[in-house]
């Protein structure tokens, strides 16, 4: 029995040794270890950090020379663009970005226009091909037909900025284009880092940039130390149009510093494992005190906190520490010596119960997630499940309600980012396409007319004539629900409601038609009792009638019937337009509202239509909180309607 006791005694003491000696042995391994590794974990994480850098930099860079692009492909197509036209265009573009100096357009290389102009006006008229630094850029981006950032360069008003050249090919001469000029954007240096989020110093690094003039490795340091590059970087490359810049970074305390700090820690580790072994003395000493309680600590120290709860086969409540009691569904005192099925629906017991079975059966851990009302509120939880014995389990729960909310905030982002590259790329294939086709039209009568005039007769000329009319009235058409739409995207239409009378509005929305419809030789029948008024915005509602009239006239054939009507039921004024046009298949009704899948298709006498004035249409009656509706079958014709609110005060 002595002996015994010794050794019980001896016990603590033997542990604390042997674990002083195995936590010296430990460090002197990791001492041992290869500084190579060491410094790749490092380099890896400065890489991390540079390609965040590198990610935010040419985002905010690219999407400044967007806009030289988007001028670029405007004056391509329209290559007498007006000095107006251009700063409407680049006062658009812009939208007061404070990171953009100056965006300018210069026709043969001479600047022509600059926006702002107030404080630049010196600039205009100057040769770029006259001045031999920009004479070299101007020549690369022309033989490369991409844009080209040159820079960074002292502003003669102050500052530092970059100039990003952007080549113009007038494509309605050839369709590979003729050089026409070229248009330019200045970028502020220290805005466009700002935004970027570069520092020369951050995490106990220092970061550099160089590649002047997109020259890359060869360039010199336009920003940050340049000591940085002599002191064997990580690196990374900004890819430009034309050329690239290098991002690099290093340790402030330089690499050497850096890596031997491991021996300052294994100093530390020496002091700590002689503190560590003195504790693990005083623990094992306690631990020989609660030895026979071991296996419950054990399982609650596996749980921990948040909150937990005992449960046995049956799952019945046997202990509830007192650790976070407001996430308990009941009060503890309601809870203990009661089965799940005494204190949820059937359902979440259920699923409860069989968690707890399943861990019994494995003696393995078990997760699960679920939702619980409490409160008045649904919150969210994450449990994990810890067998204990043959007959009993840890239950250990925490609130993951915020990690939820999160999660279900970044969905509706990705969905709303989806919903806004849809509307972009919808664009991009209106102005690619649907914008160019009339252009075409028209430019290839009026060449012809210009030309050989004399070689047409009278007819021949009138319907040239005539196309070029439909032509234009279409682009017209066209770049009005364009800029329509755009407005209303970025939310500057207001609605500026008033109380006037519908059948005075219709009439006001479908004059401008008429004439269309009386060529077709169509019968338009308006029916709106004359006592309905409704309070609403006059313009957005009248571009809603319009643009509904015009498409009924557009998919009616010769000799059809357009009836127009309105009624009012109860608090609502129900508008309807009926054709006997071509109609409209079944699979496509649903995509009609829809911008991301929104129809392109031509009217009986070939007019072209985007499905741009659908999508106002229904853009502008819900800001009305009304409703937009379409029945249609095919070769029998369509009705479109909407409500309106009648608002009555």
């Amino acid at each position: 029995m002595k002996i015994k006791s010794l050794v019980q005694q001896s016990f603590p003491v033997l542990i604390a040794m042997a674990s002083f000696t195995l936590m010296i042995l430990g460090a002197m391994g990791y001492a041992g270890q290869k500084k190579d590794r060491w410094e790749k974990d490092v380099k890896s994480r400065i890489f991390e950090q540079l390609m965040t850098k590198k990610t935010r930099l040419e985002k905010a860079l690219y999407s400044r020379i967007y806009y030289t692009k988007s001028v670029a492909a405007y004056v391509s197509l329209k290559p007498n663009i007006t000095t107006l036209e251009y700063y409407n265009l680049a006062d658009e573009l812009i939208q007061n970005d404070s990171v953009i100096c100056t965006m300018s357009l210069s026709e043969n290389c001479i600047i022509g226009a600059v926006f702002p102009l107030k404080g630049h006006e010196a600039a205009i008229g100057l040769n770029l091909l006259e001045h031999p630094e920009r004479n070299e850029i101007v020549q690369k981006t022309i033989l490369s037909r991409e844009p080209f950032i040159a820079g960074p360069v002292e502003l003669v008003e102050g500052g530092v900025a970059f100039i990003s050249y952007t080549p113009i090919f007038d494509k309605t001469v050839d369709q590979g284009g003729v050089f026409w000029g070229v248009t330019d954007i200045v970028i502020y240096k220290d805005r466009l880092l700002e935004q970027a989020s570069l520092s020369e110093e951050e995490n106990g690094f220092s970061f550099a940039l160089r590649g002047f003039n997109g020259t890359g490795n060869t360039g010199k340091a336009w920003w940050g130390d340049d000591d940085v590059f002599n002191q064997n970087p990580v690196t990374v490359s900004i890819d430009l149009p034309y050329g690239t810049w290098v991002l690099a970074a290093v340790p402030v305390i330089g690499w050497q510093s850096y890596l031997n700090q491991d021996q300052v820690l294994f100093s530390l580790l020496m002091s700590s494992a002689f503190i560590i072994s003195v504790l693990i003395w005083l623990l094992s000493s306690s631990v020989l005190k609660i030895r026979r309680n071991s296996q419950e600590l054990k399982a609650i120290f596996l749980s921990m906190d948040s909150l937990i709860v005992e449960f046995d086969q049956d799952g019945r409540y046997v202990k509830v520490p007192p650790l976070n009691t407001s996430l308990l569904y009941r009060p503890k005192e309601e809870l203990l010596n009661k089965t799940l099925y005494e204190v949820f629906p059937e359902e979440t017991a259920r699923q409860f119960h069989e968690s707890i079975l399943e861990c019994l059966r494995r003696k393995e851990n078990k997760t699960m997630e679920y939702p619980l009302e409490i409160n008045g509120q649904e919150r969210w939880f994450s449990a994990t499940i810890s067998w204990k014995s043959d007959q009993r389990v840890i239950f250990h729960a925490h609130d993951v309600t915020e990690h939820k909310m999160a999660m279900e905030k970044i969905l509706t982002s990705e969905k709303r980012l989806r919903e806004l590259n849809a509307t972009k790329d919808k664009f991009f294939s209106i102005i690619a396409h649907d914008l160019k086709s009339p252009f075409n039209s028209i430019l290839g009568h009026s060449n012809l007319l210009n030309t050989d005039y004399e070689a047409y007769t009278e007819a021949e000329r009138r319907k040239a004539i005539a196309e070029i009319d439909v032509s234009a009235r279409n682009a017209y058409e066209l770049l009005e629900n364009l800029l329509l739409w755009a407005i209303s995207q970025s939310g500057k239409i207001s609605l500026d409601k008033e109380s006037f009378s519908f059948a005075g509005l219709v009439d006001e929305a479908i004059q401008p038609y008429m004439e269309g419809a009386r060529k077709k030789l169509l019968d338009v029948v308006v029916d709106i009792p004359g006592d309905i008024k409704v309070t609403a915005d006059k313009f957005t509602i009248r571009t809603v009638v319009a643009n509904l009239f015009n498409n009924a006239i557009k998919f009616t054939p010769e000799q059809g019937k357009v009836h127009i009507r309105a009624d009012r039921k109860e608090s609502l004024v129900l508008f309807e337009i009926t054709d006997t046009g071509i109609g409209i298949a079944e699979e496509i009704i649903p995509k009609l509202f829809r911008i991301e899948e929104s129809i392109s298709t031509r009217g009986t006498a070939g007019e072209k239509g985007t499905g741009l004035g659908l999508l106002l249409c229904k853009e502008f009656v819900t800001k009305h909180d009304g409703k937009i509706w379409v029945e249609s079958k095919l070769g029998k014709g369509s009705t479109f309607g909407f409500s309106l609110p009648v608002n009555e005060d």
